[in-house]
């Protein structure tokens, strides 16, 4: 039975090629337009969820304030992260990372020039996020002069070794800091702003351009390539917390600045919240969403997808219309109410589910045709995810109703 509503709908289809062309093209483009602003939305709010305990997991920040200015920065000083992790007991874990991109990395006989994507850090990073470890351990990184790196950097420096034969090698950055790889970590598959893969041992900075960023003391001088992340433990109340670290501040800032009124504090971020701009913080040329711009994008990708569907539903009522005779002419031959909206919901649908493929198809084009415009992080392939593809049979189903 239904492969004959479906053989029926597709004749009355082809029947009327022209309408039929129009109203699928039609729809398909109003599809298209709030599919890429969809997906550039999902993808937007994406990034970092994939953390457990991801909840828990703030990033703090300095702020300096006064009457009429705040400025936030990402950037926090030396002795901060010590302070959090002896003193304050709602903070589970806490640990600094410094980024690091050295001119030269030499590895054996090979030289590698303005490597990215090292930092130093120590082995609470690893506590704070949960890498999968394919060989060694993230104790190793408390020990000094160690490295543990990524799968894909241990692949780029060490491409004829196994896992476990890469252990043990060494690394130089720079002519003055020579580490050993105790540890490799599979790369995050999800959608992260944690875009790191030499996970250097600290000690090992103060062989190199940066240990005046570890080795600084001052509570006013922060560095601005580092960063600073908590877990909390899972009873602690945020806003207690941050109540402790404005008075971290008040206790620490410079007294001649605060006599002019200008002062010190320190700010928790919620991780998923990196990825955005509201913040207002200063984040060294980290590329950041805006929240308020996404919002109008989805009101207008949900206006362009009403705009498609009423055209639709208007050209299909037409349609119904100029039908009559037909209607009447199966009713007298013995069709029921039901099998009529059944054979009409057959051919909406088979309209809608074309229209459907149709604006996959168009907005691709639409994402190279804007490609430059978009997050270079952000891929059309996206809407193959199941959870895309369900949600868009759902969406058609909902249109051909």
């Amino acid at each position: 039975m239904f492969k004959n509503y479906i053989k029926i709908a597709w004749r009355n289809i082809w029947k009327n090629k022209l309408f039929s062309a129009i109203n699928i093209i039609s729809l398909a483009i109003g599809l298209s337009a709030s599919f890429v602003i969809g997906l550039m939305i999902y993808h937007e709010f994406s990034f970092d969820n994939f953390h457990s305990n991801q909840d828990r997991i703030y990033r703090v920040s300095t702020r300096f304030f006064g009457k009429d200015h705040s400025n936030i920065n990402r950037g926090i000083n030396t002795p901060l992260t010590k302070v959090l992790k002896d003193d304050f007991p709602g903070i589970s874990s806490a640990t600094s990372l410094y980024t690091y991109r050295p001119y030269e990395v030499k590895v054996g006989d090979k030289k590698y020039k303005n490597s990215e994507g090292a930092i130093f850090t120590d082995k609470n990073y690893f506590e704070i996020f949960q890498y999968q470890f394919l060989a060694g351990t993230k104790e190793s990184l408390n020990d000094p002069n160690k490295i543990i790196l990524s799968k894909n950097k241990a692949e780029k420096y060490f491409p004829n070794l196994s896992y476990d034969q890469v252990l043990g090698k060494t690394i130089t950055y720079d002519d003055s800091a020579t580490v050993e790889v105790a540890g490799i970590v599979a790369d995050f598959s999800e959608k992260t702003d944690l875009i790191f893969d030499e996970f250097i041992s600290l000690d090992a900075a103060k062989k190199t351009d940066m240990d005046w960023a570890v080795s600084n003391e001052s509570w006013t001088s922060i560095s601005s390539s580092s960063q600073l992340f908590v877990l909390l433990h899972p009873n602690t109340v945020k806003s207690e917390l941050q109540n402790k670290l404005d008075a971290l501040g008040k206790e620490h800032e410079d007294k001649e600045a605060a006599e002019r009124g200008d002062h010190l504090g320190f700010n928790l971020q919620a991780l998923p919240e990196m990825h955005f701009s509201e913040y207002g913080l200063f984040d060294y040329g980290n590329s950041a969403a805006n929240k308020s711009v996404l919002t109008y994008l989805s009101f207008i990708a949900l206006f362009l997808l009403l705009l498609g569907c009423i055209n639709f539903v208007n050209l299909n009522t037409a349609a119904a219309t100029q039908r009559a005779k037909e209607i009447g002419i199966r009713k007298t031959l013995g069709s029921s109410k039901k099998q009529l909206m059944f054979q009409f919901l057959g051919e909406t649908f088979l309209l809608t589910l074309i229209s459907g493929i149709l604006s996959i198809g168009f907005g691709y084009m639409l994402y190279k045709v804007f490609a430059e415009f978009l997050s270079p992080t952000f891929q059309y392939s996206l809407i193959l995810q199941p959870e895309i593809i369900t949600g868009i049979m759902l969406l058609l189903l909902i249109v051909s109703l």
